[in-house]
């Protein structure tokens, strides 16, 4: 069947929005998602956005990480659990408690530039298995996902990590970090994550959230260790196959 999507777009039936468009590790799934601050979608908007998808010619969906608050209209129109991520709290009681990040020698932290995007998404790549990379598409939602954000990398002569942070008020999310794995192991993501810490802090933010999946060890202990706490709430990403 011809698909019609070939690019992220916004539908809107009343009150409902969802992002729909092609997920990047294979163009037969439709990626599903709530836009920033959008409610929860009703089960008539839901309906009207899986029929959509269905006409595109996808043979199933997959969803962004929802709050399980989310999840009932998905459940509800057949929808099954795919994947389990946990979350992560720094409370960000004093910024002062912070140590500035210091990365290690040779290693530069600074704003990302426009033209850094492409070398980002290469570390992405390089950094999670090909399901869980990101596209340019992916990429711009992380970054828009909140009012305000932050885009680091970490430079040693060209990008081998980067970090976008958001913020909402008065709470801050580590929407997506990567590292290069031939780069691991050398402080460059816990200095990121500093950075992003400092950054919230400085704004005021009551704490950061970030998400990682419940497998990941290695990056729960690094957040851990860096003061963030299990919460008692995980998100969920959920799937369906088109019939």
């Amino acid at each position: 069947m011809h698909r019609t999507m070939t690019a992220r777009q916004t539908l809107i039936v009343g009150r409902d929005r969802c992002r729909i468009g092609p997920w990047h590790a294979d163009h037969a799934i439709a990626y599903l998602s709530l836009p920033p601050e959008s409610p929860r979608p009703t089960d008539a908007g839901l309906d009207a956005c899986i029929e959509r998808i269905a006409n595109g010619g996808y043979r199933s969906i997959i969803t962004s990480a929802l709050h399980p608050d989310e999840a009932g209209p998905f459940l509800r129109q057949g929808f099954e659990e795919f994947d389990r991520l946990r979350v992560l709290a720094h409370p960000l009681r004093d910024r002062d408690e912070l140590d500035r990040p210091s990365p290690p020698h040779g290693v530069r932290l600074r704003r990302a530039r426009r033209s850094d995007r492409d070398a980002a998404l290469e570390v992405d790549h390089r950094a999670f298995p090909e399901f869980w990379r990101l596209d340019r598409d992916a990429m711009e939602d992380a970054e828009t996902a909140t009012p305000s954000r932050r885009f680091r990398v970490a430079d040693t002569g060209g990008v081998v990590a980067y970090a976008i942070t958001g913020r909402s008020g008065s709470q801050a999310f580590l929407q997506r970090l990567a590292t290069d794995p031939g780069h691991t192991g050398r402080g460059i993501a816990g200095a990121l994550i500093t950075d992003a810490l400092r950054w919230a802090a400085r704004h005021r933010c009551r704490r950061l959230l970030v998400n990682t999946q419940r497998d990941n060890e290695r990056a729960l202990a690094l957040y851990e260790r860096l003061g963030f706490q299990l919460t008692s709430s995980d998100l969920v990403v959920l799937s369906r196959q088109i019939t």
